[in-house]
């Protein structure tokens, strides 16, 4: 009984005198406690997380800083963590250390993609994922020998290289070899679109990935898109 008094009672007496001590746990003013405070310089509510902190209470702390260090750029107030991410340019908005990017769905793998815009974030400049394009402009996504590539074939009734012509085959020049014809009619065989719109740049036609770089990469009228 002794024994059974002496281990109950030692542990209280010693949580007693540790109280008389050091003072009971969580007391006093929040407001009277020190944190780590950091720059809010775009005043988006989140601190720079490449400065050091100064230490403050609530009370006493300096203007415009914040008790978070999770923006990665605090010149710019759209940027940062639980942004909205804009995609197909090269700034990570969210800060997350990826990127968005746009795809379609390619279901048979021809590299032309079909239906509703999907943004993926992904490393800066990755590989487009297996099952993606970065196009929609396949006109039948069940099958692979039907895109805008294609040869289209008489008589089976089939737009095969989706211009919206049926059955229609004329050939036009591919000078720089990359599957896309100029407006030129071929006198012999050569493809059976006319829709490149730099025929003497085999990284330049429609649907190509647009870079940074002052051209219009993907013929769509726009130069940089994105950047």
């Amino acid at each position: 009984m002794k024994k059974s008094i002496l281990n109950i009672g030692v542990p209280i007496t010693l949580l007693i005198i540790a109280i008389f001590i050091i003072g009971p746990a969580c007391t006093g003013d929040p407001d009277e406690y020190s944190y780590n405070w950091w720059p809010d310089t775009d005043l988006d509510g989140f601190g720079d997380s490449y400065e050091n902190p100064v230490v403050a209470t609530n009370n006493n702390a300096p203007s415009n800083y914040v008790r978070d260090n999770s923006d990665c750029d605090d010149s710019n107030a759209t940027i940062y963590p639980e942004a909205t991410e804009i995609p197909d340019n090269t700034i990570d908005e969210d800060c997350n250390d990826l990127y968005g990017y746009t795809f379609y769905a390619d279901k048979d793998g021809d590299g032309f993609g079909a239906g509703s815009p999907v943004i993926l974030d992904l490393d800066l400049g990755a590989n487009t994922p297996d099952n993606y394009a970065t196009n929609d402009a396949d006109c039948d996504d069940d099958n692979a020998a039907i895109n805008p590539l294609a040869d289209e074939i008489a008589g089976n009734g089939i737009d095969d290289n989706c211009d919206g012509n049926i059955d229609v085959v004329e050939y036009y020049i591919d000078a720089d070899g990359d599957g896309y014809g100029s407006t030129a009619f071929a006198a012999a065989q050569g493809v059976t679109n006319n829709i490149d719109c730099d025929d003497t740049n085999d990284e330049i036609h429609p649907y190509a990935q647009e870079k940074n770089n002052g051209i219009d990469d993907d013929c769509d009228g726009l130069i940089d898109e994105g950047y």
